[in-house]
Formats: structure tokens, sequence, C-alpha cells
């Protein structure tokens, strides 16, 4: 028996998924070696997560006129393409400053990504099923936050550095050709990107409130992520073969977080689920940067265990908030503005603090900013400017 095209459609897309996230978040375990070989410091090296976090800004918010000219499918393909093509450069730089157009240019390839699989995922599955679609796809997320350290700790024994991101090229090459034999094309409209379009989603508060929630959401995962290998390394005095494995140990639970989510959202409300979880997630994080004892590990292991719910429930209801037409458009402003402030500006800021002595004060910092979203959202059962559409 053949398996339903949306169960094909869905693996291949966390497939491809788990590689674009995986290609910008392996720099992390890979910045302390960074740091020692190009004589970097901290802030210069959390530079790197601006630039990389630009490039996915800008490609994702230009996906909408590139996916109603390719289509979904030809755009997923594109974009782990011109990741598989940015890695391959990069691995064959020779100087800092053409590394650093590199990083540009992976954030360029990889940003086209996701409006298409979230549209695709969205008429492939009902909608009381969208809550475990999504789940699924971000196993991808954390699967790869789980297995980069890992991966990196062990190749770096006898590969350099270059030569382990040309071998993740590949893989992307072969994702790209894979889903193009296999991948499906969902029967969407999409709608070009204009005035009203734009009008339409930028006039509604929802919308707004979800950016906001989304850079907290993104701190507590991607922006944690870069900066802890090296507070592990520098503040905490763990060799950076150690420090990779806890992290990467560390995320194993996160798996069944994950999918926890999706099944509370589905459960008790997407709403209900975000406020809950931002809460804890702040709490925890905040332990993490104020605890100089042995009980660090206990943080390590939470943290991301809590953070990673988010997003099972928080791109359920993302995808509710505009007909279907315009699903793409809306991810492509919502999650590049997020990922600029959670997965670049936040951890940049915790490396400018560290260079100054205060890396454990930056990390509490973060962890206010992720609470604080727990607080909005409580606030916002009420019909407050803030109020986003009920679940």
């Amino acid at each position: 028996m053949s398996l339903p095209l949306g169960s094909v459609a869905l693996f291949l897309l966390t497939t491809i998924f788990y590689l674009n996230f995986f290609s910008r978040i392996v720099f992390a375990p890979l910045l302390p070696v960074l740091e020692q070989e190009l004589t970097l410091s901290h802030s210069q090296a959390g530079l790197f997560f601006v630039i990389l976090s630009s490039g996915y800004f800008v490609s994702l918010s230009l996906s909408g006129f590139v996916a109603v000219r390719l289509g979904h499918k030809k755009t997923i393909i594109l974009s782990a393409s011109l990741a598989g093509l940015s890695l391959l450069a990069m691995g064959m730089a020779r100087s800092l400053p053409l590394l650093r157009v590199f990083f540009f240019c992976l954030g360029l390839g990889a940003g086209i990504y996701l409006p298409s699989a979230v549209a695709t995922i969205s008429v492939l599955f009902r909608p009381h099923q969208l809550g475990r679609a999504f789940a699924i796809h971000e196993l991808a997320p954390n699967l790869a936050f789980l297995t980069a350290p890992f991966l990196v700790a062990l190749a770096l024994v006898a590969l350099s550095w270059q030569q382990f991101i040309i071998f993740l090229a590949s893989a992307l090459f072969a994702a790209a050709l894979l889903y193009g034999c296999l991948g499906a094309e969902p029967a969407t409209d999409i709608l070009a990107p204009n005035l009203t379009s734009y009008r339409t989603i930028l006039s509604r508060p929802s919308f707004w409130f979800m950016i906001l929630l989304f850079s907290m959401g993104i701190t507590g995962t991607l922006g944690i992520y870069n900066i802890l290998p090296v507070f592990l390394v520098n503040t905490h005095h763990y060799p950076v073969r150690d420090a990779n494995m806890l992290i990467g140990v560390s995320r194993s639970i996160s798996l069944l977080t994950a999918c926890l989510g999706g099944w509370l959202s589905d459960r008790i409300g997407r709403k209900q689920t975000m406020r809950i979880i931002l809460l804890f997630t702040g709490l925890v994080t905040v332990l993490l940067g104020w605890d100089s004892s042995d009980r660090i590990t206990w943080w390590v292991w939470l943290q991301p265990a809590l953070a990673v719910s988010f997003f099972p429930a928080a791109f359920a209801h993302l995808a509710t908030i505009v007909e279907g037409s315009l699903r793409n458009l809306v991810i492509a402003l919502t999650v590049p503005l997020a990922f600029v402030v959670g997965g670049g500006i936040v951890p940049a800021l915790i490396a400018f603090l560290a260079d100054r002595g205060l890396f454990s004060q930056g990390i509490i910092l973060a962890g206010i900013f992720i609470g604080s979203g727990g607080i909005l959202l409580g606030r916002s059962v009420n019909n407050t400017p803030a109020r986003i559409a009920a679940d």
C-alpha cells in the first residue's frame, strides 16, 4: 500500500527543513573553533548571526515574489539548492570578509523555504490535524539542535570545519533532487505580493503581536542556542567537546516535547499553550544565566525542552489568521523580523555584554524578554489591541 501524498510530502519537507535549519545553527557549536582559528572576539563572532539572519530576513520577506512565479514546490527545491551552494562556497572561502558574504548568502537561500512549506502543509492536512502536522515538521529543527553539537564534536576529530560544511552542502543538494522527484505541489492559489495584500495583513493587530511572540520564541530556542557553547566554555570552563556533547544530549528530550506542544495546542488551545510555554521558558532561561553552580546542567536540559514546544502552536495559529492565499505572505512578513531579533540581534547583544564581563546578565535579560510574552498573552484575554484571534 502506498503512503498518502500528505504523509510523503510531510516526511520530505521535514527532511529538507532539518538540513535547512542544521545549516544555520551548526555554526553555534563551531563558534569556539572559529574564534580560535580566525582570532575573533565574542562580538565579532556574534556578528555572524546578525549577518546570517539579515540574509534570512531579506529572502523570507521577498519569498512571495519567488513562490508566485515558481510555485511552492520549485521554491522549496531552489531554497535547498541555494543553501547548498552557499555552504560549498563558505567551505572554500579563505578570508573573513568573503566568509561574511557567504553567511549572508546562506541566509538568502534558506529564507525562501518556510512560507512555501507552511502553505503546503496547510493545504495537505485538515484544520484539526494542523497542530500535529506542524509538530512533526517542527521535529526538524529540534533534531538539528540535538544532532549538530554531536556531529560537530565527532567530525572535528577527523575533518576541518570547512570539510564538514562541504559535506553538509552535498546533503542539501541530494535533498533538493529527492523533493524534485517525489515532492508535492499543493493545489492552492498564490497571490503575488501587492499593496492590497500587504495592507490586509499589516492592518491586523494580531499580525504585529505574532511578530513579538515569535521574536520571544526564537530567542528561547535559536538565540540561546547560538551563544550557549561559548557561554559554557568561557563562563563555566567546559572543554569545547564537552560543551557540545552536553548541549547535544540536552536536546534529546526536545523531540518529545515538540510533539507534546502540538498535542497540547489541539487540546487546550494555541493561545493558552503559547502563554504557558513562554512563561516557563523565560523563567528557566533566567536560571540558566543566574545559577553558577553544578546545577547549570539542569537548566541546559530543561530550557530547550520547554522552548521548542512554542512553535507547533505558534505556526498553527499563524496559518489561520489570514485566508489561505495569504498564508505564505504572512509567514514571509512575520518570521524574518522575528528571526532577526531572536536569532541575530539578541545573541549579538549577549556577545556584546560578554566582552564586557556580563555574559550571565545578558542571558538573564533574554529570559526576562521571553517570559514577558506569557504576561502579554495573559493580558490579551480581554479586548486589548494586542489580542490575537480566538482559538
